[in-house]
């Protein structure tokens, strides 16, 4: 075993922890002995232990006595700063592991390379990957939301063989997905901290934005609604889910919601605003999930980081055209979900 080995069991790791952990990093450690791993742990929640701190919760009683002979793997760079769970640091030093191996480095300002000149003042030897492909995924949102000042931003719809979200009836009730795929969205949705949808689909599919088919945190719902359609007798002010947060055009008293006015359209500053909000109130990663005007409203202003692209077997004909990404859309990967076509697309 290699320490890119033990690298990627990190990385898999990471991407067990959900929105759960806010706009921290989502981190994956391992420790091993004479290529034995006898510990694992991963961050699960903001304001509780981190990775290493659960990797070394998990050595069996007997294993640890080899603590101090063994070495520490983690996705990311341990934190060196003590607040509401301590430092890592502080811990590694205390258990005298004499190793420590991670991949990047934390891109908080300020905080890149610290814990290396403290771990080495110390005597502790440190080896870093920063170019491992497999953990820059688990951390994307958390190197968007410190080096641009903004959530992460996933786009997620479904289209028709022949490019259309809906048919032209708008009254006709379908599912463009598959079952599979729709329980696969409610995965992605464990994992983001807010789904934005805009009003007018608010108000014609009435959806709940929970992750129902899937055992995890729901999602902030957030509603951008410049034309002022919600009335607020839409099952998302009633739902399971948190209460929503509303961008209107203009000022709602009647809804008894956290509420920012953002004026009567879907400008680069309006959408600026709403992840400025976002970003303020903690939200790392977001998902926009429709509808397709607010979808073209982020492809057009290029703020977005990735998109994921359902294509279905369906044909309408005619009907509301799925958004268009930017010519300069790079498709990452294809992947086959049942009858559903899944293609992962970055800004290029």
């Amino acid at each position: 075993m290699t320490d890119q080995d033990y690298l990627l069991r990190c990385a898999q790791l990471a991407e067990l922890a959900d929105a759960r952990v806010r706009d921290n990093p989502r981190v994956g450690a391992v420790l091993v002995h004479a290529d034995r791993i006898i510990g694992e742990g991963y961050h699960q929640r903001a304001g509780e232990a981190h990775a290493e701190v659960n990797c070394l919760a998990s050595v069996r009683p007997a294993d640890r006595p080899l603590i101090p002979a063994s070495t520490l793997y983690i996705s990311l760079e341990p934190c060196y700063v003590t607040g509401r769970t301590g430092a890592c640091v502080d811990v590694i030093r205390r258990e005298k592991i004499p190793t420590v191996v991670f991949a990047q480095r934390d891109t908080t300002t300020g905080a890149g390379g610290q814990s290396v000149a403290l771990l080495r003042e110390a005597g502790i030897t440190v080896r870093e990957y920063p170019a491992f492909a497999p953990t820059l995924a688990p951390n994307a949102h958390r190197r968007v939301f410190t080096q641009l000042g903004r959530p992460f931003v996933l786009l997620k719809f479904a289209q028709s063989a022949d490019g259309f979200l809906r048919p032209a009836n708008r009254q006709q009730k379908y599912w463009l997905t598959n079952p599979i795929s729709r329980r696969l969205v409610h995965r992605w949705r464990a994992n983001t901290s807010a789904i934005l949808v805009g009003g007018r689909t608010v108000v014609e599919d009435d959806p709940a934005l929970t992750t129902r088919l899937f055992p995890g945190p729901h999602p902030q719902p957030v509603i951008v609604d410049p034309r002022d359609r919600t009335t607020g007798r839409e099952r998302i002010f009633r739902g399971e889910g948190p209460s929503p947060l509303l961008f209107s055009g203009l000022p709602r008293p009647s809804l008894e919601v956290t509420q920012y006015a953002i004026g009567p359209d879907l400008s680069t500053g309006a959408l600026a605003q709403v992840l400025g909000k976002l970003y303020e109130r903690g939200f790392g990663h977001v998902t926009v999930e429709g509808g397709s005007a607010l979808l073209q409203a982020f492809c057009t202003a290029g703020c977005w980081d990735e998109a994921r692209v359902f294509t279905t077997p369906h044909r309408f004909g005619t009907g509301l055209p799925a958004p268009q990404l930017p010519a300069s859309a790079a498709a990452l990967r294809h992947e086959w979900i049942g009858s559903d076509l899944l293609t992962v697309f970055t800004p290029g």
